[in-house]
């Protein structure tokens, strides 16, 4: 019989400080956590998946302290002692560890982690890998894959332990082969019940996390341990009655079960959204695999065990499900724009009943604002915010596109009194108009031209705009990140947004002066638009000033005493020369 220990076998990815790359075993994880720069799975969306299993691990170890309803004072305390010290308790994990070491066995016999036991299709034989491995090729999900061939035959027992751990977490929707002990079977076919989440659970997730300097910094960063300003009884996360690890369990079965919502923050780390198994091959490789649907959970109203996204108020959902309440629903990525650009419902704090910021960063305001901190500050000047996701395409049933970004943020960021976080967004926020006002220019060259449709193999209106857009946002993506992560509280927010303001102001004009360059269009030759229903005249002339006038009214006017360089367009040296 196949073994192979997750506690003791090296089969979590990770990079040390020191540049090397090595696979390390769970008790090894934490011993080196301060050695250890980052985890590194297969694909970077591994990461977050196996963060999360370290992280349910340490609210397990030091949950069984406070199982008597530990005070938020206690809590902070336990955090910045373990804090301090550097490390973990390498004998509190030890010993917990060893009352689960055989669940933590990939081919245990009773309890195969995030497994279950003897599980098998009714009607067919096992999946091939493909159904495990997220970049395996296949005609439906090339998007991102680094594979080649036709497939995967079989792997180690390290890779298909780690895609295991992803397979909880992200695995597609869409109908699923019965299994034996599967009581929801509909015409031969599983399908996901009704309003429940379909995808692994942080499918369903907009995934946020915070990264420190080390390992060890990036657990404690997102080891969150009461919801700040919690009234209720969910407030206190660690030692929750009832919530347990799937190693913790005793019970197990292979029908799917409804359970509606989280038993707390444990739960959410680790859910099993799926019933599968492994399959090995003679040689003791993995070389297959079986899926179904397993714990099912609600979407709305999670806010209370699940601590890495963004919520938001849903409306719609209210609506459809008839509720006197609103529902919070977790707020998804956007593929297609970075990080920086949808900070605020990260970082914006409203003063409403409920906090819709990430848990993560509402504990790091709760640390900064506690007096256990020295000098009211977090002991980290800055942390780098995090967002990982997938999206799916086809009813969720095949993955679309693989989201990882970053972002080096000050702690201060993390204070929802700190006044630079509404500066921040501000300057966000006028850059989309001001971004706008480029794409409309260049729309404004193309009717100058008089190409107002699809001819002559020209891209439609829209479309170009589009792409107008895209390579704004680019030509500015380097500009925010530095200004965003240099923006701490020593600044003066009014001049530091002015300065940045000025500089989108100055990349924004020469992308409109390149895009005249290259339009080579008479400057008098006029054109007429339909413009809300209305005719309107154009010419490149009437462009710029229309061009110049957003600018201004988005971003302001330059600030010339301290204008590096004014750009050729228009009348020349003039970028202010028309406000309204």
């Amino acid at each position: 019989m196949a073994s192979f220990n997750l506690l003791n076998e090296p089969w979590i990815r990770c990079v040390y400080i020191d540049g090397e790359a090595r696979l390390v075993s769970l008790r090894q994880l934490f011993k080196d956590a301060s050695k250890i720069r980052s985890i590194a799975g297969d694909i970077p969306q591994q990461d977050m998946p196996l963060l999360r299993l370290a992280l349910a691990v340490m609210y397990c170890v030091y949950g069984d302290q406070f199982a008597d309803d530990p005070s938020e004072t206690e809590l902070r305390r336990l955090w910045l002692d373990v804090w301090t010290a550097g490390e973990f308790d390498l004998g509190m994990i030890e010993e917990y560890l060893d009352q689960y070491e055989s669940r933590f066995d990939l081919f245990d016999e009773e309890r195969p982690f995030f497994q279950t036991p003897n599980l098998e299709y009714t009607d067919k034989d096992p999946d091939s890998l493909g159904e495990l491995i997220a970049d395996v090729p296949k005609p439906d999900k090339m998007l991102f894959s680094m594979r080649t061939g036709e497939g995967v035959e079989s792997i180690s027992n390290a890779e298909a332990a780690r895609w295991l751990v992803f397979l909880q977490a992200y695995d597609t929707a869409g109908i699923k082969s019965p299994v034996v002990g599967n009581t929801h079977v509909n015409k031969n076919k599983i399908y996901a019940p009704k309003g429940m989440v379909a995808t692994g659970w942080l499918g369903n997730i907009g995934g946020t996390y915070l990264t420190g300097s080390n390992l060890f910094e990036t657990l404690m960063l997102n080891w969150v341990l009461y919801i700040p300003g919690g009234a209720d009884e969910g407030a206190i996360l660690l030692g929750r009655p009832d919530d347990f690890a799937p190693w913790e369990r005793d019970e197990q079965t292979a029908d799917l079960i409804v359970q509606r919502d989280f038993h707390g923050v444990i739960d959410a780390l680790t859910l099993q959204a799926r019933r599968t198994r492994l399959v090995c091959d003679d040689d003791s490789q993995v070389c297959g695999c079986i899926v179904c649907y397993g714990d099912c959970v609600a979407p709305d109203d999670q806010n209370k065990s699940e601590q890495m996204t963004a919520w938001r108020e849903n409306l719609k959902l209210q609506k459809d499900l008839g509720r006197g309440t609103v529902p919070i629903t977790a707020r998804r990525h956007n593929a297609n724009t970075n990080l920086w650009r949808n900070l605020a419902p990260i970082l914006s704090y409203e003063t409403t009943a409920t906090d819709l910021r990430p848990g993560v960063v509402q504990w790091m305001d709760e640390l900064q604002a506690k007096s256990e901190w020295r000098h009211n500050e977090h002991p980290l000047e800055s942390v780098t915010l995090r967002s990982q996701g997938m999206t799916y395409g086809t009813q969720s049933s095949v993955y679309e596109a693989a989201i990882d970004d970053s972002l080096t943020i000050s702690t201060m960021m993390c204070r929802h009194d700190f006044d630079g976080i509404q500066t921040l967004l501000d300057v966000v926020d006028r850059t989309a108009g001001a971004v706008n006002a480029l794409a409309d220019f260049v729309r404004n060259l193309q009717v100058s031209s008089g190409r107002q449709s699809t001819k002559n193999n020209q891209k439609p209106i829209g479309a170009m705009k589009d792409d107008v857009r895209e390579t704004a946002y680019a030509r500015m993506d380097q500009l925010f990140r530095v200004r965003i992560a240099e923006f701490t509280k020593d600044k003066d927010p009014e001049q530091y947004s002015s300065e940045w303001r000025d500089e989108v102001h100055r990349i924004l004009l020469r992308m409109g002066e390149e895009y005249l360059t290259q339009s080579s269009i008479p400057a008098f030759d006029v054109h007429e638009f339909e413009n809300n229903s209305r005719k309107e005249p154009m010419n490149t002339g009437i462009a710029q000033l229309k061009f110049r006038s957003r600018l201004n009214i988005s971003l302001g006017r330059l600030q010339t005493s301290h204008d590096e360089r004014k750009p050729n367009f228009g009348k020349e040296g003039d970028a202010n020369a028309v406000t309204n």
